[in-house]
């Protein structure tokens, strides 16, 4: 089918006399490291498949995935198990906070899987925590958040970069 649509097949015509969708197509994207991005746009048209391809919870039917020049689409399973630790991650857009887990707990987790030492995820994770307007709720529960600010801790609607390993939450979210 992809070269079908190369060829000039439209959307509509290939989900009409094919029955596929097409979700993505010649889709490129700079996203600056330390930047924050948003992908906007209507219930359905893509923001969660473009986020899936580039953490590869989806793979491309055709093309390449191009992170820092290297192609996400041909990493191999402990390849990709580091880019997803160091390079990447998803917020997804029913966020699930832990619920055992504080706001602060919840932030430093991804430091915590990469064994980043206690104190150094806690300082990320506090500037984190002001930077979206939480400070002061660290040690609060998500059940006692407002939507308003839950939706604000998980980042949702973002994309980021993160500028080095070392800093702590750089996610691509949805």
């Amino acid at each position: 089918m992809v070269q079908r649509v190369r060829d000039g097949l439209s959307k509509q015509e290939l989900n009409r006399e094919f029955g596929h969708v097409l979700g993505l197509n010649d889709i490129n994207l700079s996203i600056p490291a330390g930047s924050i991005q948003v992908v906007m746009g209507l219930s359905g048209s893509g923001k969660s498949t473009l986020i899936r391809h580039i953490n590869r919870l989806i793979d491309p039917t055709a093309g390449e995935v191009l992170v820092d020049g290297t192609d996400v689409v041909k990493m191999n399973k402990d390849e990709l198990r580091e880019f997803r630790r160091h390079q990447t991650a998803m917020v997804f857009q029913k966020f699930a906070l832990l619920p055992h887990r504080t706001v602060l707990a919840n932030t430093v987790y991804g430091l915590e899987v990469q064994g980043t030492p206690k104190r150094e995820r806690e300082e990320i994770a506090m500037r984190w925590i002001e930077r979206v307007g939480l400070k002061g709720y660290e040690n609060h529960y998500p059940s006692q958040l407002s939507g308003d600010a839950a939706a604000r801790r998980s980042g949702a609607g973002t994309i980021e970069r993160r500028p080095d390993p070392a800093d702590g939450r750089g996610l691509f979210g949805t």
